[in-house]
């Protein structure tokens, strides 16, 4: 490389966005699903069970509808960690002996930078079950306080490389911790405001008691600009990449498995955000620190050199 190009590279710095995301940053092809027993239908579409592995791809849910119940039905609803997807065209369910295959387009890599060492995140329709008295009505977060119950379906999930090896995580479990949310509360204005990033983790160290008697605002603050999720570290495989995902039913837990999405964790220096010519300490950036340790190691030589 040209000296003086090099040198020019060093004062070029190169940002990731947190919120850049998107289409390929989630599982886009279905490539297994069995249907195991116990697959229920949509409670307002009967005809329709939630046996379409499709509604698995792309992004998590952002809206779903009313319950009938507290809310219309015909009433747009943002996925809150009370208030699930559950429509048919918005997750899968798994069923007693059934899992589901996914693709990415890419590689989902082990990439260093990525928040807390997570890799990836599959959303399912796990959530916390309100306080005594209170109900779910499309209403202010901060006025709603979830009790000290946690619903999820956990299902195990494995992943592979190349679709016919495949490696299991004994821990955690998908459908299960950080149910998802969509969208961040502005406590000031009292609406909800820009979406949150489905390709951010929750801080793992986070349980689901720590939010007992919590309000959902509270919880949404928690989550730091995530969009929930639970997130799985390929190092605890001992994978440097995989392109395929699977999630199977646990037969030890008799809970059905919802999956509704799976997200590539965003970071610099991934598969969308290479790290730029001239980038030594891998931070995405080339500036002074880079030239510190390009000066530092000037005519550094460690073998066969002449």
């Amino acid at each position: 490389m040209n000296l003086r190009f090099f040198v020019i590279m060093f004062f070029v710095s190169a940002l990731c966005s947190a919120a850049d995301y998107d289409a390929n940053d989630f599982a886009g092809e279905v490539i297994g699903y069995i249907e195991g027993t116990g697959v229920t239908s949509d409670m307002f579409v009967p005809s329709e069970k939630f046996n379409h592995p499709q509604s698995a791809l792309g992004r998590p849910t952002l809206e779903t509808t009313g319950d009938g119940w507290n809310i219309p039905p015909d009433v747009n609803c943002p996925v809150v960690p009370v208030y699930p997807a559950f429509r048919y065209y918005e997750v899968v369910t798994i069923g007693s002996g059934g899992s589901i295959t996914l693709k990415f387009n890419h590689p989902v890599a082990n990439d260093r930078n990525n928040l807390f060492g997570i890799d990836f995140i599959i959303f399912g329709n796990a959530y916390y079950i309100l306080g005594a008295d209170q109900a779910w009505k499309n209403g202010n977060p901060e006025n709603v306080t979830v009790g000290t119950t946690f619903a999820n379906e956990p299902g195990i999930v494995s992943v592979s490389k190349d679709g016919i090896n495949w490696y299991y995580f004994s821990s955690p479990y998908a459908d299960a911790f950080a149910p998802t949310d969509s969208y961040q509360w502005d406590d000031v204005n009292d609406i909800w405001a820009d979406e949150l990033n489905p390709t951010k983790p929750v801080d793992p160290n986070l349980t689901t008691g720590d939010f007992y008697g919590s309000t959902v605002a509270q919880i949404i603050d928690a989550y730091n600009g995530s969009a929930g999720g639970t997130g799985f570290d390929l190092a605890d495989v001992g994978l440097d990449w995989i392109m395929y995902v699977r999630i199977e039913d646990d037969p030890n837990t008799g809970y059905l498995t919802e999956i509704d999405a799976v997200a590539d964790v965003s970071a610099c220096g991934d598969y969308k955000h290479p790290y730029p010519a001239g980038d030594l300490n891998f931070d995405c950036r080339v500036n002074f620190e880079d030239l510190a340790i390009l000066t530092g190691n000037w005519l550094g030589c460690t073998w066969n050199c002449d």
